[in-house]
């Protein structure tokens, strides 16, 4: 059978050896990606009828909804293989299940993805590199160059045996390649610090993908949120990606008509069917046999997905027989099983000539191994080093976070000290050293609620950690080991410099050493906190309630508002849980337990309950400070490990 100018000029780029770019030493190995009648369905409730009420006190039935029903297509090297579709259409989806990153919602999963006419999972981990991935959103730290963005994904994701001049010199390649090599030295900026712009952001994204050169590149809707001309130069740069051999899969919503013509190959999805798979300039032929015509000076993807929403619903079997729409999803099947020039069936025959035997097959995935023999790049130590530097670098540039920090907690060091100074014990507490006490739990509860900024800026990392992990630069326990550190330092260093401005301020008479170990220990559990449910919330806003539950009952039973001998029993269990409270009994025995006035430091320590717990020792309070600095982070570790990108 005679095959067409086009299919075979995608076979003849589709080479099965690697190349070598001459400006590195990463391999580029051309791939095609065949989907072959994908299948995915989730379990979800039974949605009501209109008009029906959810029962009371009762649990819906579930049911088995399809994302994607019997798609088939094939992408190809040098070519640009766009899929368009309505909103809820399976675009992102697709893509999710070729790049193995269905987040939510796993569901059942029939049919097969090839890569060069070998199933996915046969390549194990190293199909994270094989195939890039680039998300709708661009997630950066803004503080960080362009060049030190891309160094950095560079020094985690090329093969350790390149030297940090080749990894340097790959940066510098990807850079001219996208045409970001003037703005190398720009902060990529975001909500705080002005930046470059959209477009050139996603460039750089598409740039964190290039650098291990992918055989399949993925983009989801890489022009949304860009202006006219952003979205151009993307969409100019991702056509001259595909004309160096790569295979270049993309979602799209609506494009402009010029985006449109750099389209080499189009899917149209509809409720998970589809309804179109051929070259993209072909399309409006193929409607027009179906007595659709495209309207002059119509944007051919705006008709496109105006008709295909118009008679969305026919593919719904109860709706078949009683609805007016076309269903354009079983006039393509029709199509595809009447017509033997479809374009689907030479993609697919023109492939079985080529590579269809399993020793070829065989000795492609051997080379493959080869060049990718690590699940990761870099090594663990490397990677807590990389991320390490990478927020050390932040902490210092940001002027929200560290900066503004530092200078928030000299100001009330100030203000709490001075305050603190002249006030006397009054008559009524008895001889207690009461105005001391209240400024021990003045300064406890002041540096556990200023963690509390810590939260929205978790969140917004954790974004771009879930990202970055789902790429395969780093393990979890290597960014949370790196970010243990980075904390732990910076939010010791301002505890420290809370605490000697307000030790000498208000007189405090206790080990300054003790204060310094306990108050920093204190705010590292409260920061432990605020990571482990940053970890598992959903949102910054979700994230912050919780944490203002949990602070507010462990601030409640600290022992200073009521004291631990007039807590009710049934309550007593949360007083010995609470944080607040380990740390405020070990400063309370730090400043009276050995004081020169024994018999106000003993006046003292009986009013809040502690005077007869004789193991309750101000060390053994940092010790179980401790523990809950290590509970914490675990528990944070974990809820990382769960969740999904």
């Amino acid at each position: 059978m005679s095959k067409t100018e086009d299919v075979e000029k995608a076979a003849s780029v589709s080479s099965t050896s690697p190349s070598h770019s001459s400006q590195d030493n990463v391999p580029f190995i051309p791939a095609s990606l065949t989907v072959s009648n994908l299948q995915y369905e989730i379990t979800i409730p039974k949605p009501l009828k209109e008009g029906e009420k959810k029962p009371a006190f009762k649990k819906l039935p579930n049911i088995q909804r399809a994302l994607l029903t019997n798609v088939a297509a094939k992408a190809m090297p040098g070519r640009v293989f766009a899929i368009m579709g309505p909103s809820g259409s399976g675009k992102t989806t697709l893509l999710d299940l070729i790049a193995d990153r269905q987040a939510r919602n796993v569901g059942k999963l029939q049919g097969e993805i090839l890569l060069n006419d070998v199933p996915v999972k046969e390549y194990g981990s190293i199909r994270k590199r094989l195939i890039g991935y680039v998300t709708q959103e661009d997630d950066f730290i803004e503080t960080l160059t362009v060049l030190e963005t891309l160094t950095f994904a560079a020094k985690m994701r090329l093969p350790r045996s390149m030297s940090n001049a080749d990894k340097i010199a790959r940066v510098h390649s990807v850079m001219q390649e996208l045409n970001l090599t003037h703005i190398k030295d720009t902060k990529v900026g975001g909500a705080v610090i002005r930046g470059i712009s959209g477009g050139e952001k996603r460039r750089v994204t598409i740039g964190i993908e290039l650098l291990s050169s992918p055989s399949v590149l993925l983009l989801d809707e890489p022009t949304s949120g860009l202006s006219s001309t952003d979205a151009l130069n993307v969409a100019n740069a991702i056509k001259d990606l595909s004309k160096k051999g790569r295979t270049v899969i993309l979602t799209v919503h609506q494009p402009r008509s010029d985006i449109y013509e750099l389209f080499d190959d189009l899917l149209l999805l509809s409720q998970g069917n589809v309804v179109y798979f051929g070259k993209a300039q072909s399309a409006t032929t193929y409607f027009e046999a179906l007595g659709h015509e495209t309207p002059v000076g119509w944007n051919v993807a705006d008709y496109f997905l105006d008709l295909i929403t118009e008679h969305q619903g026919s593919e719904d079997s109860e709706h078949v027989a009683s609805s007016s729409h076309e269903n354009f999803a079983k006039r393509y099947t029709e199509h595809l099983s009447s017509n033997p020039q479809a374009y689907l069936t030479q993609l697919l025959q023109e492939h079985g000539v080529h590579s269809s035997e399993k020793l070829q097959r065989d000795e492609l995935l051997a080379r493959f191994k080869e060049e990718y023999s690590t699940e990761f790049a870099a090594t663990t130590l490397t990677q807590i080093g990389l991320i390490t530097q990478r927020s050390l670098t932040n902490l210092a540039r940001h002027p929200t976070i560290f900066q503004a920090s530092v200078v928030i907690h000299i100001i009330f060091a100030l203000v709490v000290g001075s305050l603190f100074s002249g006030l006397q014990d009054r008559p009524e507490m008895g001889a207690t050293s009461f105005n001391k006490s209240i400024a021990l739990f003045f300064i406890t509860s002041f540096l556990a609620t200023m963690t509390f900024s810590a939260m929205p800026q978790f969140i917004i990392e954790r974004s771009l950690f879930l990202r970055e992990r789902a790429a395969g630069m780093y393990r979890t326990s290597s960014y949370f080991a790196a970010k243990t550190i980075v904390e732990t330092l910076s939010y010791t260093i301002l505890s420290v410099v809370f605490v000697v401005i307000t030790y000498y301020l208000i007189g405090l008479k206790g080990s300054i050493l003790y204060y310094f170990i306990s108050v920093a220990v204190f705010v590292n559990v409260a920061l432990s906190l605020i990571a482990a449910i940053g970890a598992g919330a959903e949102n910054a806003e979700v994230g912050m309630n919780f944490l203002s539950l949990i602070n507010t009952m462990a601030m409640l039973f600290s022992g200073f508002i009521v004291s631990r001998v007039d807590i009710p029993k049934g309550w007593i269990w949360a007083f010995w849980a609470s944080y607040y409270q380990w740390a405020f009994s070990g400063l309370l025995n730090n400043e009276f337990r050995d004081a020169a006035d024994a018999q106000k430091s003993e006046a003292t320590l009986r009013y809040f309950g502690i005077w007869d717990l004789e193991w309750l020792t101000k060390w053994n309070a940092v010790l179980i400070l401790l523990g809950y600095f290590v509970f914490f982070r675990v528990i944070g570790l974990l809820l990382l490990l769960a969740k999904k990108a």
